[in-house]
């Protein structure tokens, strides 16, 4: 028997039996007396009343079968009370064999099904009447109507709705029965039932039920490590999504502070790999107490290399690949994009933290190279990577220091540097990160090519050197000044800080320390000199007045050599 929530079940009746044309009064009559005393011989009671909401009183009616058929359902319709007094008038014409006119019947708000071939009591209210509190009344006195209509095995009947014995609907009454068990006086053996259920629960749970089965655990005396065993085996089957929508709240604040009170420990990070993948959200973890960091270790290499998986598949099949993703690589796409990642990354093994914060740092000169930004707080990468570093607990003075060069790199000056972070790191840190700053040298090192893209403007903040003509004249002038420079010997000297690194001989990297090195490069490392045709000089932008001013002597040095005393 097919049947549709959405709809009222209207049964198949042989209607040219009923209006043949050419049957009398008597005949029609005759017809229906029959048809009612079917019907009569088959439901055990034509109407029935339960109780809903507020006490309100609610009428079920039985629905047309197909007569002469052996049936294997009973339908039952909730309508208005009036509806009743139809049925008697409706009866008392078609028993005279005469034409019942009126049609009104009323609407069906919900109806129900009673399926005594496969033993299943299905129920569904209608769309428009959802939220009066129909289902809960049928779901609760399902029982009830079972023995009104004489139903003597209800104990095998399956409950389903919408001829679905899954329905949410359902999940939600047995959450709620779950619930309900631990309002119960304490006790051990309950209390671990309970946990053994909900271990194996397979329903969505607001984080309010699961504090309430904790709760009564506690208050049983049942171990902190059972339950820890019980939460991490049911993996905090919370669903936001699907929470937000059917139940109007979500997870919160007071959910989650009220859960950690009960100071439950050996919760696993790994129970909740579903919900990070699903949700790109790392809340989860606020519950959290005292983590173990080996586990959660376990589970960040476990979403890092699931991440990686994706997205090459993704590439193999030429699916859709998140910006983040191709810009910046997994890594920085779980820094930038997922919600709460610090609160994973400050659980990790040393080792692995300072991997990723090493990385969070480095990606920081990425965003915004070209200065559009009309200051560093407008651009949301760089507000996103300050946060996940000031809530994982990494914004220390070394924090700051590598960040401002980064920034550096980027053409911001320490003053609008240190105006972006100053809420995001502790003023003594802040304090001598900027005097360690002020007391060295400090050059920028861009990774793109800013000689390129930039037009050579001043608001782009580049240095420019006008090329004396006699020395252009004279041809080789960068050969020129390298040389001038390595005779004078003063830019080796020169101690500076930069982010620019070298390969040595024996094959290992070097950072750069001083000025020479800077300007004309190293091995792997292109020098930040740069020759703007034959006319002039340039530098990055930020580049120190010093190493500006220097050149520019070299340059008058080498121009008028019998001036300055010097000879090439």
């Amino acid at each position: 028997m097919k049947f549709d929530e959405d709809e009222e079940f209207v049964p198949k009746i042989d209607k040219k039996e009923v209006e043949k044309p050419k049957l009398t009064k008597e005949e029609i009559a005759k017809y229906y007396q029959d048809y009612y005393k079917y019907l009569k011989d088959i439901y055990p009671v034509a109407h029935f009343n339960i109780s809903g909401k507020n006490g309100e009183k609610l009428c079920f009616y039985r629905g047309n079968l197909h007569y002469r058929e052996e049936p294997v359902s009973l339908v039952y319709y909730l309508r208005d009370e009036k509806f009743r007094e139809f049925e008697k008038q409706k009866m008392a014409s078609n028993l005279r064999g005469e034409e019942f006119k009126d049609e009104k019947k009323g609407d069906v708000k919900a109806s129900i099904i009673i399926d005594k071939e496969n033993k299943e009591f299905k129920f569904s209210v209608e769309w428009n009447y959802k939220g009066n509190g129909y289902g809960r009344a049928i779901y609760e006195n399902c029982s009830q109507i079972l023995d009104i209509l004489g139903i003597h095995d209800k104990e095998e009947y399956k409950i389903q709705v919408s001829s679905s014995a899954d329905h949410e609907f359902l999940k939600k009454m047995h959450t709620e029965e779950l619930v309900a068990r631990t309002k119960s006086e304490p006790n051990t053996e309950n209390a671990k039932q309970i946990l053994k259920e909900f271990a194996q629960y397979p329903n969505i749970m607001r984080l309010s039920d699961i504090n309430a089965i904790v709760n009564y655990a506690k208050k049983s005396n049942v171990s902190i490590q059972e339950i820890a065993e019980a939460l991490n085996e049911n993996a905090f089957n919370i669903d936001e999504n699907v929470l937000c929508n059917q139940y109007g709240d979500i997870i919160n604040d007071e959910d989650i502070e009220q859960f950690r009170k009960f100071g439950i420990t050996g919760i696993k990070a790994t129970c909740m790999h579903e919900h990070f993948m699903k949700d790109k959200s790392f809340e989860f973890l606020k519950l959290i107490i005292d983590a173990d960091k080996e586990d959660t270790t376990l589970e960040f290499r476990r979403i890092f290399e699931e991440l990686k998986q994706q997205c090459e598949e993704a590439k193999k099949k030429d699916k859709y690949i998140p910006d983040n993703l191709k810009q910046f690589g997994e890594l920085e796409h779980i820094i930038l994009d997922w919600r709460y990642p610090e609160l994973l990354f400050q659980n990790l093994e040393l080792e692995l933290q300072k991997i990723v914060k090493t990385q969070a740092i480095n990606s920081f000169e990425k965003f915004d190279p070209d200065h559009k930004s009309y200051t560093l707080r407008d651009d949301k990468y760089t507000a996103w990577t300050y946060s996940v570093l000031n809530n994982a607990g990494w914004m220390d003075k070394e924090a700051y220091i590598s960040l401002y060069q980064k920034a550096l790199n980027r053409n911001y000056n320490l003053e609008e540097f240190d105006q972006s972070i100053c809420g995001m790191i502790d003023k003594n840190s802040r304090r001598e990160a900027k005097q360690e700053i002020l007391q060295n040298a400090y050059y920028p090192y861009p990774k793109q090519s800013w000689q390129k893209s930039h037009s050579w403007e001043e608001d782009h903040r580049i240095s420019k050197v006008a090329i004396p003509q006699e020395l252009i004249q004279r041809g080789e002038v960068r050969n020129r000044i390298k040389q001038e420079i390595i005779k004078q010997g003063i830019a080796r000297k020169t101690k500076i800080k930069t982010d620019m690194t070298g390969i040595g001989k024996d094959g290992k990297p070097f950072v750069v320390d001083n000025l020479k090195d800077w300007l004309f490069g190293v091995p792997r490392a292109h020098g930040n000199l740069q020759m703007m045709g034959t006319d002039a000089i340039a530098f990055p932008p930020q580049t120190p007045v010093f190493a500006i001013k220097m050149i520019e002597q070299v340059l008058e040095d080498l121009s008028y050599p019998s001036v300055s005393g010097r000879g090439e």
